[in-house]
């Protein structure tokens, strides 16, 4: 049985959460491809994509997930800005844990459990305060994450958010919180009875510590649910890996062939078009994407020898879609004029951005590749037929983690994944810098 396993939502959400794991010595790793070896992992992350699927479809790749991966310890992870089916997976990962400790494949609503939900990641400055959950200081659905049309949340209060499942909701207030582990764990206990979700304040990151602490000393079954502020304090037991093979990644080195960096930035959020704009012109393609929407392969063809080109010369090449905040809008008006909806809009443009880098990096190999956005991550990973990740317990900044690639055409490059929604005007040019250190 594995020490824990992770379900997120999106790829760079699963990288980011399983860094907090990794950073302690549990070996981890990010599946991508259900075939591929996790006999040595004490911690295994599976992205269901299910960020914006239907309801149903990510309550069912959530418990498939869980069912498919015994583990002692469960831990859901949501996007820290509250986006996707957050309410219904939790309450599927709750019942799947539930019916997976009890044995008994019926409606669990009687049966005792608890998922605690403590969302906040103070490092990237996500806090929850009076049940309230913050992005910089402003409430959730007051920016631009939060406001996202496609699935963004329903409120920015999670015992309202959460009230959308048929379970009983609790919140854990910050003076509860502060008081520390025995504090949380008496509320918890006090009241254990049919399966349950738990909301948490946090606004630092002992709060966190103190979560952590709490659920682990419950016993009945219990969801740990959060983003990767959380993680970074849940504690997974051994699965007899030795100590010392987590060494194997800790420095991750690339291919001794292998020359020049790859970035793919599939994200229109204000902070990476910030720091796209610190990237040297030189190394910058720039894709129009209404070209993308309506002639992919010929704007992926021109793209592949742009991108040969400059990586040959400048050793560094990031290939974009969007360098400025109208560029969705641009492609959801060409998409439209042609009949392709949105969402298949921005399929095509992560698929287009998907092959030039599986081209270029089948063709150059790469020492090392940067991929922002969980959509393009996943679709670009897709592309090279990559089966896991490898996370090396290192990090650019928080949030931020390096692994290895393993399988696929880009076996063995060290890899760098980046959400959209965080860092700042340097992050993108700090993150490249750091791979062509290695």
């Amino acid at each position: 049985m594995l020490g824990g396993v992770v379900v997120a939502d999106d790829l760079t959400g699963a990288c980011d959460t399983g860094h907090g794991f990794a950073a302690r010595g549990h070996r981890t790793k990010v599946l991508l491809d259900p075939q591929a070896d996790v006999s040595a992992v004490d911690v295994l992350v599976v992205d269901t994509d299910s960020r914006y699927v239907t309801p149903q479809e990510s309550i069912d790749r959530v418990r498939g997930a869980i069912d498919a991966h015994p583990a002692s310890v469960v831990f859901k992870k949501i996007d820290s800005t509250l986006r996707g089916n957050v309410s219904v997976e939790v309450d599927a990962a709750l019942t799947a844990t539930i019916e997976r400790s009890t044995g008994d494949s019926h409606d669990d609503r009687g049966a005792t459990g608890v998922a605690v939900a403590a969302p906040a990641s103070p490092a990237i400055d996500r806090t929850t305060a009076c049940g309230y959950h913050l992005v910089d200081g402003a409430l959730v659905t007051d920016t631009e994450p939060g406001r996202d049309v496609e699935n963004g949340p329903s409120s920015a209060h999670l015992p309202t958010l959460f009230a959308e499942t048929e379970r009983s909701i609790e919140h854990l207030h910050i003076r509860t919180v502060a008081n520390g582990a025995s504090a949380i764990t008496k509320q918890l206990r006090d009241r254990e009875g049919r399966g349950r979700i738990l909301t948490a304040d946090a606004t630092h990151d002992e709060h966190l510590a103190n979560i952590a602490e709490a659920v682990r000393r419950l016993d009945v079954p219990t969801v740990y649910v959060g983003s990767s502020g959380l993680a970074n304090h849940v504690e997974v037991p051994s699965t007899g890996t030795d100590a010392d093979t987590a060494g194997d990644v800790s420095r991750p080195s690339p291919p001794e062939d292998s020359v020049g960096v790859l970035g793919v930035v599939g994200s229109v959020a204000p902070s990476t078009l910030a720091a796209l704009q610190a990237v040297p012109e030189s190394t910058l393609i720039d894709l129009d994407p209404v070209a993308i929407v309506e002639d992919p392969d010929t704007t992926a063809d021109l793209a592949v020898d742009r991108t040969r080109e400059v990586l040959s010369r400048e050793g560094c090449a990031v290939v974009t879609a969007a360098t400025d905040s109208e560029a969705d809008d641009r492609a959801f008006a060409a998409g439209s004029e042609i009949g392709v909806s949105r969402h298949e809009t921005r399929d095509r443009i992560a698929e287009t951005l998907a092959e030039i880098a599986a081209v270029v990096v089948d063709i150059q190999q790469p020492s090392g590749v940067l991929l922002t956005g969980g959509d393009t991550a996943g679709n670009v990973l897709d592309a090279l037929n990559a089966s896991a990740i490898a996370l090396s317990g290192d990090a650019v900044e928080a949030g931020i983690p390096l692994g290895v690639i393993e399988g696929g055409t880009s076996e063995g490059s060290v890899l760098i994944t980046k959400a959209g929604a965080f860092g700042d005007h340097k992050t993108v040019v700090n993150c490249l810098d750091r791979l062509q250190e290695l």
